[in-house]
């Protein structure tokens, strides 16, 4: 227990022996009066009682320095953390008023007022406004009251069309209330507007202050819960080039472990350097806290720090055909490095030749390890339109192409049919699932497609061209070759950093399935496939990202509110449940240990945390209530891993962890 203001210094002393030191630099937004911004050193202050090192650290006063040490049992790093240092901003960023002006103009009315309270809705741009009006307070203050990031790029665009390019640039570049806009546009907490600032010039390396605190590490403090979870944020931060040079790499390496609950200094780093200054204890606490609850942070941050830059000339071309967000795909996707690479090499050099023949890859790899959902990634990122034809169900040509006009059936045609001809000459993605399920007739009806690029439209005998085509086959035919290549070599390729004998392998199992192919699908068809691209099985830090992954979208999920309805479809009864998981990372690799198969990849592990951790929660929350209500306020769950290394789902009820309302 620490001693009050009048005792000795010496159980102070005992517990921490530090002084602070005054920066050259201070913030100039104070959440207390006077002072600035204290650093821990050590030695001097050793004499003063622990209250009045917090007290002097935080600028808080007597008595909540007393609670701070209790609640960190003494420990003055740990309860001056707990707080920003004097002057030092606590991350709120100010309300911004509406100018005058811009009120009148949209019509808010002089009864508009600071809270905006739901007036907002009523707000509906028009064109009659000049672009030259438009301000930078303005487009904030849209933006913390809720506009769509519809309305906010359609203020945009006819901004840029006026003013050119580098006038929106640095109009989105500007201060508001002394903070860079793009704080406001994180602190929105939308993912797509995000991605939109960047795409019109917003700098996503920007920081903010003389400690220069960076955009990426602002967005990590932000998400406490999954209420509020930034983890889109930083992958859309991440892709569209945020560099991760400014977070100590002691936050994600080594990846496989927890971090540390005490925020010292050690161990993270050289704080001195320029991009670094910004991490404070207080800030270092607040970091720490997010990346314990959401290892995938952890593992985005470790991947962005391994991957190489794009060259210009790739960015160039991508940029040329609108295709920039294609390169920040390894993001979204957990895993299958190489696979990424392999399609952003391949689509990349087929863009730059602007070949008129049709991409074919082969997707090669077990079931739940990400081929599909790197398909729907590239149609979604590059923005071409996706058809998927699940091929268990396709043992005849037309099952997937549809009877030729006139026979019976031709009118209507299939989905593959429709679709080419709905796209042709136009680049679009077709993604057949479960391609070894087909036969030899299917596989020849594909042959000139896959050569010349051109098929018939089997309702009008029409030719369609399909030559800016991407066709995507995936198959399970090799996992075996798969599974035993990545035991053989899993060191290897598993390894935080590969390099080019990584690179090397996966060159060779490329060749491998390519000769497998021949065997299985034949020379004709083999030879029309411009790439192999082999899938992997999870490393133990993805398979961990993985379970983070399916955790938070179930705590996603329960956060939502209560709502009751007397139709089933409407109603949501389980609900305002805080998921707390305060050792993501210990929680996931328990998960996993025992719930990840290769053979079924992603899907072994959502249904281990379907077993293991939401039907526990959902079970204790029905067994505790005899009534749900709208109005019954929120609980707690605690998910942690007890001292037999079994998983631990307990509902909380101290005020400390968000106790049951009721």
């Amino acid at each position: 227990m620490p001693r009050s203001c009048s005792s000795s210094s010496s159980s102070a002393s005992s517990l921490d022996s530090c002084y602070y030191l005054r920066p050259v630099v201070s913030s100039p937004f104070s959440r207390r009066s006077g002072g600035s911004v204290w650093i821990l050193n050590q030695d001097s202050l050793q004499n003063m009682p622990a209250n009045i090192q917090v007290m002097e650290a935080t600028g808080c006063t007597n008595a909540e320095a007393v609670k701070l040490l209790k609640k960190t049992n003494g420990n003055i790093r740990k309860a001056i953390a707990l707080l920003p240092g004097k002057d030092e901003w606590d991350f709120t960023l100010p309300r911004v008023k509406v100018p005058e002006k811009s009120s009148r103009a949209m019509g808010y009315g002089s009864d508009y007022n600071d809270g905006y309270g739901t007036l907002w809705q009523r707000y509906e741009s028009t064109d009659e406004h000049d672009p030259e009006d438009l301000s930078l307070d303005k487009l904030v203050a849209d933006i913390q009251r809720g506009v769509s990031c519809t309305e906010i790029r359609s203020q945009l665009t006819r901004y840029r069309e006026r003013m050119g390019k580098e006038k929106t640039r640095q109009l989105l570049n500007g201060l508001v209330n002394g903070f860079p806009a793009f704080f406001y546009i994180v602190e929105r907490r939308d993912a797509e507007l995000v991605r939109m600032w960047a795409e019109y010039g917003g700098d996503v390396n920007t920081t903010y202050g003389k400690r220069r605190l960076p955009l990426v590490a602002y967005a990590i403090i932000l998400g406490t819960s999954y209420a509020t979870d930034t983890t889109a944020l930083l992958k859309a931060l991440l892709s569209v080039g945020a560099s991760v040079a400014c977070i100590p790499k002691a936050f994600y390496t080594p990846l496989e472990r927890d971090l540390d609950d005490d925020p010292v200094t050690e161990g993270l780093g050289d704080l001195a350097g320029e991009h670094q200054k910004w991490c404070s204890p207080y800030a270092q606490k607040r970091v720490t806290d997010t990346l314990n609850f959401r290892f995938e942070q952890r593992y985005l941050l470790h991947r962005a720090a391994l991957l190489e830059r794009f060259s210009g000339a790739k960015q160039q071309v991508a940029k040329l055909h609108k295709a920039e967000a294609l390169l920040g795909i390894h993001y979204y996707l957990v895993g299958q490095t190489a696979a990424i690479t392999f399609v952003v090499d391949r689509l990349t050099s087929h863009l730059a030749l602007q070949a008129e023949r049709p991409m074919i890859l082969l997707f090669a790899g077990p079931s739940g390890h990400g081929k599909t959902e790197l398909a729907r990634n590239l149609g979604k990122l590059i923005s071409l339109d996706l058809h998927m034809t699940d091929c268990t169900s396709t043992r005849y040509v037309t099952d997937l192409w549809g009877p030729y006009f006139p026979y019976q059936g031709s009118k209507k045609g299939s989905v593959l049919n429709n679709f080419l001809a709905e796209h042709t000459a136009q680049p679009s993605i077709v993604f057949l699932d479960e391609f070894e399920k087909t036969d030899k007739e299917v596989w020849e009806s594909l042959l000139k497609p896959f050569e010349e690029g051109i098929t018939l439209n089997r309702r009008t005998l029409e030719r369609l061209d399909c030559s800016k085509t991407i066709w995507i086959l995936a198959t399970n035919a090799f996992d075996h070759i798969i599974h035993n290549f990545c035991k053989e070599h899993g060191k290897t390729l598993f390894a935080d950093e590969p390099g080019r004998e990584g690179q090397k392998l996966i060159m060779k199992l490329s060749k491998t399935i390519q000769k497998e192919s021949i065997s299985k699908f034949g020379a004709p068809l083999s030879g029309r496939i411009t790439e192999f691209v082999p899938f992997l099985t999870f490393s133990h830090s993805e398979q961990a990202a993985v379970a983070d992954r399916f955790l938070a979208s179930f705590g996603g999920e329960v956060i939502k509110p209560v709502k009751e309805s007397t139709v089933s479809n409407m109603a949501r009864l389980v609900g305002n449940i805080d998921i707390q998981v305060r050792r993501s990372y210990s929680v996931c690799r328990t998960l996993v240990t025992d719930g990840y198969t290769p053979e079924l990849g992603a899907r072994s592990i959502a249904n281990t945390v379907n077993r293991d951790i939401s039907v526990p929660v959902v079970k204790e929350y029905l067994d505790r209530r005899e009534e749900i209500r709208e109005d019954q306020g929120k609980c707690a769950f605690v998910v942690g891993v007890d001292e037999d290394g079994m998983i631990d789902v307990s509902e909380a009820f101290d005020m400390e962890t968000m106790c049951t309302i009721n």
